[in-house]
């Protein structure tokens, strides 16, 4: 998937913080940096005067997963894949409103850890990334 670079802007941060992000982020830091700043938007709507979210998306505990983020999951040596939409997850048809019903339906109808069994590539991501990598 390409990224359309028109869509991004660049913001200075001083190269000590960059660098300690990618220790503790080896993956990428976009993805990091726009989670805390959807975050801070989130929970600060009412003082910045915002009527509602500013993209859509869903919260999956403290993990803001935006519109367009995948969700896949290896099963029987296939991968399925979903995608946010709005405040909720589709997969082959069906509407989802928490990663956990996704999981379970996605493998088998079983009971499962999302957290470990889901990886996540969201819009700003270059790679997939494990869920429980992103879990604070």
């Amino acid at each position: 998937m390409s990224t359309d670079l028109n869509t991004f802007v660049s913001v200075p941060l001083p190269t000590y913080l960059v660098s300690t992000l990618l220790k503790a982020h080896p993956h990428g830091i976009s993805g990091l940096i726009e989670d805390v700043m959807n975050n801070f938007l989130d929970n600060n709507k009412e003082d910045l005067e915002l009527d509602g979210p500013t993209t859509g998306g869903m919260h999956w505990e403290a993990l803001f997963l935006p519109e367009k983020t995948l969700i896949r999951t290896k099963y029987f040596g296939e991968f399925k894949m979903a995608t946010v939409k709005d405040e909720s997850i589709v997969w082959d048809g069906h509407v989802y409103t928490s990663c956990a019903q996704l999981s379970n339906a996605m493998r088998g109808n079983k009971s499962t850890n999302a957290w470990r069994e889901l990886q996540i590539k969201r819009p700003a991501d270059a790679k997939w990334l494990h869920a429980q990598s992103l879990r604070r």
